[in-house]
Order: structure tokens, then sequence, then C-alpha cells
């Protein structure tokens, strides 16, 4: 499921996606206009802000990935445009991800490495802050959000969270309780603020449960066309996750039972090295021995010999007397 899932605009507009279902309304002609196109593959992402502003990142039919948008603040346009010497563009665009404030007078914006922001309320500007240490973050931003009158929420990647959601009572009263429970705000997979309503929110849970307060009535209709794909789509990638631990718990006991097949091997290899010297130092003593051997019958022959010419003449002798 793309992880944008969820927009709104100024005027009405959203763009609500999952991986199998799409509901729009009221979209900038520009935007509505790539949506349709032939060259399309895939939205990365999508970002609706003031009047007809958006940013959308999105893949054609030939792997090439590219940015759309459209009346978004300079600072930001030339953050996402930024090329290289070679004039290609620096950015790593299916991991885009931006956020605007009301009438796009704030924004934070990354693609995975690179981070910008712009008039940040200042409780969330500080909580961004403290989670850098020497230049690198100690703790990356998962999710944030920008709603009305500065109000916000952040998540981080590990699952701390910071808020100021004094006109996102229903919100709020979610947040403060998934703080309670194990694994609770981890279970929190994506929330979207409207910038222009108070009260108006979506959040969507790791199982696919939807919560969504104050919407207008085409936007309820939206998104309850889509409940049902989402819960579907959540539920498969549970099985998902579920299948790769179990390959990977597979995985890691082919690789201990290969490494303890190995070490069995080499010690057997260290006792056959042992051995060697032995049975070179018995090959060395049974030649000798052999050696010593062939010595002794030779000076045994030799006595014999010497003994039987003895006795020879001795009765030789005997024989002359």
């Amino acid at each position: 499921m793309c992880d944008a899932a969820f927009t709104f605009g100024q005027r009405g507009s959203h763009f609500f996606q999952s991986a199998t279902r799409r509901e729009i309304a009221r979209l900038p002609k520009k935007l509505s206009l790539l949506l349709n196109s032939k060259q399309l593959q895939k939205i990365h992402h999508v970002t609706l802000g003031f009047e007809n502003s958006f940013l959308v990142t999105w893949r054609d039919i030939q792997g090439g990935d590219h940015i759309e948008s459209q009346g978004l603040p300079q600072e930001l346009t030339t953050f996402l445009y930024a090329k290289n010497a070679q004039n290609v563009l620096v950015r790593n665009i299916p991991e885009i991800r931006l956020t605007l404030g009301p009438y796009n007078a704030s924004f934070f914006v990354h693609d995975a490495a690179a981070y910008l922001w712009m008039n940040l309320p200042p409780a969330l500007l500080t909580a961004i802050q403290s989670r850098i240490q020497n230049g690198a973050w100690a703790d990356k931003p998962r999710i944030v959000a920008l709603g009305a009158d500065d109000n916000f929420l952040l998540v981080t990647q590990r699952n701390a969270a910071v808020w100021d959601l004094e006109h996102y009572a229903t919100l709020e009263a979610m947040i403060e309780f998934s703080r309670t429970q194990e694994h609770g705000i981890e279970e929190v997979g994506e929330v979207v603020l409207h910038a222009y309503r108070y009260q108006c929110f979506v959040a969507l849970s790791r199982n696919g449960t939807l919560l969504a307060e104050n919407l207008p009535l085409h936007e309820v209709q939206g998104l309850d066309a889509m409940r049902e794909a989402i819960v579907e789509e959540a539920r498969e990638a549970a099985e998902r996750r579920v299948r790769d631990r179990i390959k990977e718990r597979e995985r890691l006991e082919k690789e201990r039972r290969a490494e303890g097949d190995r070490e069995r091997e080499r010690e057997r290899e260290r006792q056959r090295q042992a051995k060697r010297p032995l049975l070179q130092h018995q090959g060395t003593f049974k030649k000798e021995w052999t050696g010593r051997k062939h010595e002794f019958q030779a000076k045994a022959k030799g006595m014999k010999l010497s003994l039987s010419l003895s006795v020879t003449a001795s009765a030789f002798g005997r024989m002359l007397k």
C-alpha cells in the first residue's frame, strides 16, 4: 500500500490510494491529466496543498521516475529539483515524502537521506532538532502531520510521539490511548490532518483499521469505498510478513546447520593434522627398525657363518690327527 495514501487539498480535493484502489475528487487539472496518462505505471506519492498546488512523484512504463508539481514554495521546489554536476536529479524520487501546512506556509520534506523543513510550529521544531546529534539523526521522523493553527503530530522510527492536537480531539484521544498499549504507537501506520478543516483527519493502523472524523460527505463516501480493499491488503501484508519471518528463520537455521557442518569438518581436519607428525614418526621408526633388523640379520648370518667355519676347521683338525 502507498504510505502516502491520503491527502487533502484546500477546496474539497482529495487523493486516496491503496495498492488496489484509488479514490479522487476535485484534483488540479494538471494532476488529473497525469493520472490518466498511458505513460503512468505507478504513483509513489501525492500531496495536495493550498488552492491548486500539489506534488506527485511517479514511475513511467519504461521504469523512469519523475517529479511533477505546481504552486509550491520556491525553497521546496529548489530542494525537489536539485541536480548534480551531470545535470541529473539528486533526490531519491520514490522515497520523497512531503507534508504541507495551511496555505503552504510550512512544510516538511525528505527523500530518506536529505531533509528540509520551513516554518514548523515551535514545539515540533524543537522535537525534531532534539533528535539530531552531531549532524545525524538519532531517531528519524516516521510520521509528520501538519494541521490547522499550528497543530501537528510527530511519530519517530523508534515510535516516540510528540503532538499538539487541540483541534483534533478524537485523534489526540486515540494517540493517548495508543501510548498505553503494547506496540500501540508502532501500530499507527499513517496520519493525515486536514489543514483547512478542524477535527478532520484520517488515521490508518497497520492492521487496516481506518479512523476518520469530520470529513465532507463526498470524502466520507470515497473513504468508505476503500475500507474493504485496505483491510484485505493489510491482511495480505500481515500474511506476507509471517511468511517472510518463517523464511528468515528457516534461512538462519540452514545457515546455523551449515556452519555446524563446517565447524565439524574443521575439527576433523585439525585432528588429521595432529595425527600426521605421529604417523611420520612411526614411519621413520619403522624404517629405522627395518634397517636395523636387516643389520641384525646380516650380523646373525655372519656369526653363523663364522661358527660354521670354526666348527669345520676344528673337525678338520681332529680328522688330521
